[in-house]
C-alpha cells in the first residue's frame, strides 16, 4: 500500500476517502423554511421521498447530505474534479445498506457508511479508481 497525499494505492486500484459530520438540527429548519426549496436543490427526488417518508426525516436528511460531503471530499482526493449535489445519489442498496452513484464517473466505485443519532450525522465514503497499468 502506498500513500500519496490523500489517496492511497493498493495493487492497481487507487482509493479516496472522504468524511462529513452534520447537524441534524440545520436540516430540521431547512425543511421548514421555504417549503423545502433548498432541499430540491440539494438532494434527488427519489433522496426526498425516502427522507420525508421516515418517521425522523431531518435524521435521514443530514445521514444523506453527509454522504454526499463524503463523496465530494473523496473524489477530490483522487483529483477528479466536484460532483455536485444532484449529481450523487445516496440509496438503498441490498439488506437496506445505503448505495451511492454519481454521474459523470461510472469509471469510479463508491462506497459509503452513514449513521445519525437525533443530533448529529456522520457519513465516510471511499472512492476507487482503477489505475492503468
Amino acid at each position: 500500500m502506498q500513500n500519496h497525499g490523500g489517496t492511497f494505492s493498493i495493487g492497481n486500484e487507487a482509493l479516496g476517502i472522504g468524511t462529513d459530520i452534520e447537524s441534524v438540527a440545520r436540516f430540521e429548519a431547512m425543511r421548514v423554511e421555504n417549503n423545502g426549496r433548498l432541499l430540491a436543490r440539494i438532494f434527488t427526488e427519489e433522496e426526498l421521498d425516502y427522507c420525508l417518508s421516515r418517521a425522523s426525516p431531518a435524521e435521514h436528511l443530514a445521514a444523506r447530505f453527509a454522504a454526499k460531503e463524503a463523496v465530494i471530499k473523496a473524489l477530490g482526493s483522487l483529483e477528479l474534479g466536484k460532483a455536485g449535489y444532484k449529481d450523487i445519489e445516496i440509496t438503498g442498496g441490498e439488506n437496506g445498506a445505503p448505495r451511492a452513484s454519481v454521474k459523470g464517473y461510472s469509471n469510479i466505485r463508491v462506497m459509503v457508511s452513514l449513521s445519525h443519532t437525533r443530533e448529529l450525522a456522520i457519513a465516510v465514503a471511499i472512492a476507487v479508481k482503477h489505475l492503468e497499468a
